[in-house]
């Protein structure tokens, strides 16, 4: 079965998940750490790989490199909060990346972060990951490290 346990397509450039009667099985989220408003032409994260381009709202994620997020996720990794789409801004780091949420963004710390999960609700999947980072659905599900606490849900 390989990688149709996690629900994801083994070969995507035939068809999606769903082509193959599959529901992806894994969610991965965080809550928002801290918001904070920036101004333009303020530079995130490590080395300054992203700097604001207007006064802005941006969140940190709490999880990084050490629990499985691809460093080169950096300025590319895509997330959902509240069903807007949004793009890691800045270097992926160890414990943590930053989200750039917009001038009008209205987040708070607490809100729940998708990083990938079924795509049903316009959230990333994993293929999505996959393809911004440049590898293969599996190494974004299989990277997770232990550090992630698990809940299971369903039988």
């Amino acid at each position: 079965p390989g990688l149709a346990v996690y629900g994801l397509s083994p070969v995507p450039q035939l068809g999606d998940p769903q082509s193959f009667g599959l529901t992806p099985a894994m969610t991965l989220s965080a809550d928002l750490a801290v918001t904070k408003r920036m101004p333009a032409g303020q530079g995130l994260s490590y080395g300054h790989q992203y700097v604001t381009s207007q006064d802005t709202t941006v969140g940190v994620v709490p999880m990084g490199y050490a629990d499985g997020i691809p460093r080169n996720a950096t300025n590319v990794g895509p997330v959902s909060v509240s069903g807007e789409r949004y793009t890691v801004s800045g270097r992926v780091c160890m414990d943590q990346f930053v989200i750039d949420l917009g001038p009008a963004s209205s987040a708070r710390a607490g809100e729940r972060v998708t990083l990938f999960g079924t795509g049903e609700a316009g959230d990333p999947t994993a293929q999505d990951w996959a393809q911004a980072t440049e590898t293969i659905s599996y190494e974004i599900v299989t990277r997770i490290g232990s550090r992630v606490p698990r809940v299971y849900i369903g039988g």
